[in-house]
């Protein structure tokens, strides 16, 4: 309660509703991605997800295990506190993951039941991308400092640049014209979320190169700037407006707080373990394909890679949090249909 209750409406005002992190993220989006090196950008999604989908599966029958210690059936453990985990964030995740229309119970009753593993495991995500960090800086051989692939391709280095005014302004277009057709398209197949389908746009123009390497070089120069500027203006809105402390203190017991650390973890763990087999440094690929699959989304992924110190695989983390996030979203939605039987 030390934050004023008309700063933090200001705050929730300017972060959430008046569009800042809409603003944010896009710049990193389509920065990070203009960033990357076309073909590394193919050869290391094609590898990462299923990374990321083979870890989840070990976080998902782990969650059902210890729901079952807790008292609940395999099945209660993976809806409650697996899904609601991994599913993209609170938003995209657990509100969609209220299984009221299917149990006929009360959304507000679900959504306090699994709204802390969603919050728990983003907080829990955070502190492990810093321990990440001090563990590169002690191992530096398991780490590539930010680059993912370790598969012994030389990867063309993007020469530094001295942004001007307008080379900035351009970036802010570029950025706000995938966005709106983001938006564009999640009116029409509204199942995909509007940064899943900006996403698919910015890689598609990265991999076809149909945009000019001018226009390219101001959304990278745009992204650049908005993660030196506003980082973190991003990460107090973030912790003011966007983790609910109360739910978690109303609902956490000390197991409870133990198996979504041992979920975390577990996810963690093998994806750095099968990324060393796909060819990936093991300290990045347990980040993005382990940390970035249990945080609440784009708000998650730039907290976890902040605390990382590696910005740097922002695009790989947005691509698996919406692309995991959307498949364990299905998932739950047929799952939830056996437990009502």
């Amino acid at each position: 309660g030390l934050i004023p209750e008309q700063t933090h409406e200001i705050l929730d005002n300017f972060v959430n509703k008046e569009g800042f992190l809409v603003f944010y993220i896009s710049a990193l989006i389509t920065g990070s991605l203009f960033n990357i090196d076309r073909g590394l950008l193919i050869r290391a999604t094609v590898k990462l997800l299923p990374t990321a989908v083979i870890s989840l599966a070990v976080g998902v029958i782990l969650s059902g295990l210890l729901g079952m210690v807790m008292g609940d059936s395999f099945l209660e453990g993976i809806l409650y506190i697996g899904i609601p985990m991994t599913s993209g964030g609170m938003t995209a995740g657990a509100v969609p993951l209220s299984y009221s229309s299917v149990l006929g119970t009360d959304a507000g009753q679900i959504l306090t039941r699994i709204a802390p593993a969603t919050v728990l495991g983003n907080c829990v995500a955070i502190i492990f991308g810093g321990l990440a960090n001090n563990i590169g800086e002690r191992k530096p051989s398991l780490t590539g400092n930010g680059c993912l692939v370790n598969d012994g391709h030389e990867v063309k280095k993007q020469p530094p640049m001295k942004p001007t005014f307008a080379l900035l302004c351009t970036g802010l277009i570029i950025s706000m014209a995938f966005y709106e057709l983001g938006a564009l398209c999640h009116h029409f197949i509204s199942i995909v979320p509007t940064y899943a389908w900006m996403i698919v746009a910015v890689v598609i123009v990265k991999g076809t190169g149909i945009l000019s390497e001018r226009l390219e070089d101001a959304a990278r120069e745009w992204g650049q700037f908005a993660i030196h500027s506003w980082t973190a203006a991003a990460l107090t809105g973030i912790g003011a407006t966007l983790i609910d402390l109360k739910t978690i203190l109303h609902t956490i017991t000390p197991f409870y707080l133990l198996s979504v650390v041992l979920i975390v973890g577990a996810i963690t763990l093998t994806a750095g373990l099968i990324g060393i087999k796909m060819g990936f440094y093991p300290l990045e690929s347990s980040i993005a394909a382990g940390m970035c699959t249990t945080n609440m989304g784009g708000s998650g992924n730039v907290a976890v890679l902040s605390s990382s110190k590696r910005m740097e695989l922002l695009p790989f983390a947005q691509i698996v949090t919406r692309s995991c996030g959307a498949l364990m979203l299905t998932i739950g939605g047929v799952l939830i249909q056996l437990l009502a039987r």
